[in-house]
């Protein structure tokens, strides 16, 4: 998809024959439009698209390649502005899972719970944070509040998220996922690897 900029220019005089320029690009959009997914051998295997809405995203749709409806997720937010809710359903309306969220005072996520079709559940994510606020670890535990899983996050020179490394419930690393960014700072794809062999590519559309 072809993306134009339009550059504004204006001049503002003030006394004393000095003048101003200033240079303007027009905002450019950094919500998502599509999510494609593809396999190692680079085939489409499915993609979402997104709407959104005041706070954020309102629908998200998950299709095959040939347009089949999958899935889709609504959201829910609070009075704040923060996700605190997401539905999963299946085509015919039917809820496949739901996932709820906590924060901490300042407004960072530090729970998400995932429930399946029939509201038991399934996992417990919980996160950590450094001293800049940014997003350092995720555990996942079982309903009987066991460890399964971690991941770590490491950034770039320029706050960007660069790398998640995941670990199995002994502290051995089962993936990687890395991110790349355009030169607007939006995040384009994602790689996942495991056994340093790429088993998926996600490519982001804005």
């Amino acid at each position: 998809m072809k993306k134009f900029f339009i550059v504004v220019c204006i001049c503002i005089f003030v006394p004393g024959n000095v003048q101003s320029v200033l240079s303007k690009e027009k905002a450019v959009n950094k919500q998502k439009v599509k999510k494609v997914i593809y396999n190692a051998s680079q085939e489409m295997q499915s993609y979402y698209n997104y709407q959104y809405n005041t706070f954020g995203k309102g629908k998200k749709n998950h299709f095959t390649p040939s347009n089949k409806l999958l899935s889709y997720f609504t959201y829910r937010y609070g009075k704040d502005g923060k996700r605190i809710e997401k539905n999963e359903y299946d085509p015919t309306d039917k809820l496949l899972s739901q996932t709820t969220y906590e924060y901490d005072d300042g407004g960072k996520r530090i729970r998400k719970r995932i429930y399946g079709p029939d509201k038991k559940l399934q996992w417990c994510l919980t996160y950590e944070y450094n001293s800049l606020g940014k997003k350092i670890k995720r555990s996942r535990y079982t309903p009987s509040n066991e460890l399964d899983s971690h991941l770590l996050y490491k950034y770039n020179a320029k706050g960007q998220l660069l790398k998640k490394t995941s670990f199995n419930e002994k502290g051995e690393p089962s993936s990687l996922i890395l991110y790349g960014y355009d030169k607007y700072g939006r995040k384009i794809k994602k790689t996942i690897r495991i056994d340093d062999a790429t088993k998926e590519c996600v490519i982001y559309v804005y």
